[in-house]
């Protein structure tokens, strides 16, 4: 039930992106690629916004304690604010681009619906999962073969997903003259496989996630509490049962992240992939360096923290491995 939810709300957000992208080409005034690119962008505060406020109200208990409320809070004036920059992003590129008024109408307004719906839907949703709790267990830490498992699923969906773009873009491209060349097929195959590739290493880790959340009995406080001190090495002082969770957090999220670290390049190679495409077809050549030059720039920063962060992980839970083994049910 709870994964049947999460994949229904990621595909009705990226339907909902999806939808906003059809407006843009049928109601846009530009062809200059930059502005549309903006304009996408500036969609998806509006649409993982109130994802992001919803999931953490399901899935979090906020109003535990004052730390957590203060917490919550933060994060919706975070998420606002990035939808009104997202706003005024949207206002500009209308009047820029003299487009129909109904774009940043349509935009906005979704931003505030679907705003207005995950701050009413989360607590109903948190409400739900507390009367069906799961079964309390003995807590007992990621097996190796539970890894590998993943690892092996992974890999046969980038090599099944390649394969089967290879064999059908070869098709398409034998059947229709001149459409696709062997390079471009071959990229094409290669970025579809890196994207479901990834896809894959992100869903992976929902099961793990549920172990965050009940390692830290729901509390969003006392998880970034925790975090300072296991991932950002922040001095904090933790009481012999934080010290505990501390180092069960400590076990997972380092395999967590590894996991997301390997999702994030996959889709960033699977975009950056589908750009050097559309250079070798000449067209839309200034938006397409641009765009790999900003992913690539991310993952030069992104790429080394995390791996220091999960190094910082794995080094407290071999320093702290004695809590990993005392008695607690999760």
């Amino acid at each position: 039930m709870r994964i049947a939810a999460f994949i229904l709300t990621i595909v009705l957000a990226t339907g909902i992106l999806m939808g906003g992208v059809v407006l843009l080409v049928l109601q846009g005034n530009s062809e200059n690629p930059a502005w549309i690119f903006a304009q996408t962008l500036a969609m998806i505060p509006f649409v993982y916004g109130p994802l992001t406020i919803g999931s953490f109200r399901a899935y979090w208990d906020v109003a535990g304690s004052e730390e957590s409320r203060r917490y919550f809070r933060r994060v919706v004036s975070i998420v606002i604010g990035l939808e009104g920059v997202a706003a005024v992003i949207t206002v500009v590129c209308a009047v820029a681009t003299s487009s129909a008024p109904l774009i940043p109408i349509v935009f906005i307004g979704t931003g505030a619906i679907l705003t207005a719906v995950a701050l009413l839907v989360g607590p109903v949703a948190y409400r739900y999962d507390r009367a069906h709790p799961r079964p309390q267990q003995e807590w007992v830490a990621i097996e190796p073969t539970e890894i590998r498992r993943k690892i092996v699923t992974v890999a046969v969906t980038f090599v099944g997903v390649l394969a089967l773009g290879l064999v059908g873009l070869g098709v398409l491209s034998a059947v229709v003259p001149r459409s696709l060349s062997l390079l471009q097929v071959l990229i094409f195959a290669l970025s579809f496989a890196c994207i479901a590739g990834g896809g894959v290493a992100l869903f992976s880790t929902l099961p793990w996630n549920r172990r965050l959340r009940d390692v830290t009995d729901r509390d969003p406080a006392r998880l970034r509490r925790i975090a300072k001190v296991v991932v950002r090495k922040k001095p904090g002082e933790l009481d012999p049962q934080d010290m505990t969770a501390a180092a069960r957090y400590a076990a997972v999220i380092s395999i967590t992240m590894s996991f997301q670290l390997a999702y994030l390049v996959l889709l960033y190679a699977g975009i950056v992939l589908q750009q050097v495409n559309t250079l070798q077809e000449g067209i839309g050549d200034s938006f397409s360096i641009i765009l790999i030059v900003i992913l690539v720039a991310v993952l030069v920063v992104i790429l080394p923290l995390q791996v220091v962060r999960i190094r910082r992980a794995r080094r407290y839970v071999t320093e702290h491995a004695a809590g990993l083994n005392e008695s607690a049910v999760v």
